[in-house]
């Protein structure tokens, strides 16, 4: 297995939002794969994910629909307020 191989199984993962885990790549890969390799990637990417190479097959951005603008307005809304009472606990809490 190539260090471009773990690399694509990594920028898939994060293309759909999935955790980048040593578990969750080695899932992604067929075949044998070098531990130490491995490792060495994902434990890169924790660190840095733009020290990471490009994938080599970079998926199509995906075209937005009409509906799909107005959810994640209404998504973000929601989780810029929890942020705020999070926030706010903490407050609280010093």
């Amino acid at each position: 297995m190539s260090n471009q191989d773990i690399i694509n199984a990594i920028h898939g993962l994060m293309r759909e939002g999935k955790s980048i885990t040593t578990a969750s790549v080695k899932a992604r890969l067929n075949g044998p794969v070098n531990m130490a390799q491995l490792l060495q990637l994902v434990s890169r990417y924790k660190q840095s994910p733009d020290s990471l190479p490009a994938a080599d097959n970079p998926a199509p951005a995906a075209p937005e629909t009409a509906g799909q603008q107005p959810e994640l307005a209404a998504r973000v809304a929601e989780l810029e307020a929890r942020v705020a009472r999070l926030e706010q606990w903490l407050e609280q809490k010093r």
